[in-house]
């Protein structure tokens, strides 16, 4: 399922996969949080991955910190990984960090196939 922000939200046997586009995440953080908490709240999900491999730059250091601390405020009552590219990351991984001081349980990938084999491995999770 599609909407007007640029996510598309994809149920895949007890887990949410969110493809998001355009500037949405970055430009309206806490609406785009929301949203992502709306969607887990909408179906009994074990774990959610968000691909932002298309979400548009430049991010700066305040932009992941207010994800992070947005991620543990919204999205902690299940394991989340991020999906992004290595130009969208820090070496710090400070909003991973501030998401997890603040309760979320959260990894980056920067490889497809590593953010998909932890997704994979909360689809069994739940079964």
């Amino acid at each position: 399922m599609s909407t007007p922000s640029g996510f598309n939200f994809e149920y895949l046997s007890g887990c949410l996969l969110v493809r998001a586009t355009g500037r949405f995440m970055i430009d309206q953080k806490e609406a785009a949080i929301k949203e992502i908490a709306e969607a887990l709240n909408a179906q009994s999900v074990n774990a959610a991955l968000v691909d932002m491999r298309e979400v548009e730059g430049p991010y700066t250091f305040m932009d992941r910190y207010q994800l992070g601390e947005l991620a543990g405020r919204y999205l902690s009552k299940i394991p989340l990984a991020v999906l992004a590219l290595e130009n969208q990351t820090d070496k710090q991984r400070i909003g991973q960090l501030v998401a997890v001081n603040r309760g979320a349980k959260m990894e980056v990938f920067t490889d497809p196939d590593a953010a998909m084999a932890w997704l994979k491995k909360h689809q069994s999770a739940g079964k």
